[in-house]
């Protein structure tokens, strides 16, 4: 009889397809970031795919594992969706909006957690008119972090618009009521 195996467990593992990340987006980059995981050492059983938003990146890893029999070596991915909320930690000037997250179980089909949690989900944004104003009251979406991103950015003085990129520029300005996302 075998007792109590210990295994170790990352719950916090964002991809390439994470809006934050450090790995590049390219072909390249997923594969260095698979071949990352096939090499870690034995005792990692459990990878929480961690991505902002979307489930993209769990997406491709269960078919990377399921159809070209990648990620042998680990026993269970868990779908991770992290969100910035509308709460802020920290104290002083290092002030920082807390990030909550939300794991689903494995045995959950991808399509049943876009459909029923994150198509139910809307961020909100409001500037001032004050300063041009930007009202804003969507599903998250790609699409609509985009048009988030585009309305912020032409929002911005002249010398702050160049190089932004509108789905990086949604993202970093929404947020969620915690109490949305318990609801």
């Amino acid at each position: 009889m075998i007792g109590t195996e210990w295994r170790k467990w990352d719950l916090h593992v964002h991809t390439p397809a994470s809006l934050e990340q450090g790995y590049g987006s390219n072909e390249d980059a997923w594969e260095r970031f698979i071949s990352d995981l096939e090499a870690l050492p034995p005792e990692f059983k459990v990878i929480g795919v961690n991505d902002y938003l979307f489930i993209d990146g769990y997406e491709r890893l269960l078919c990377e594992k399921k159809e070209n029999n990648r990620l042998q070596n680990i026993e269970t991915l868990l779908p991770v969706i992290e969100f910035r909320i509308d709460k802020f930690a920290g104290s002083g000037s290092a002030m920082r909006r807390v990030n909550y997250h939300v794991i689903f179980s494995e045995s959950l089909d991808p399509n049943v957690i876009k459909q029923q949690f994150l198509s139910g989900l809307y961020g909100e944004y409001k500037i001032s008119s004050d300063i041009g104003g930007l009202d804003f009251n969507a599903a998250i979406t790609k699409a609509s972090l985009v048009d988030l991103g585009q309305k912020h950015i032409e929002n911005l003085p002249e010398k702050m618009r160049k190089g932004k990129s509108p789905l990086r520029e949604g993202f970093s300005n929404i947020n969620f009521p915690y109490e949305k996302i318990q609801e």
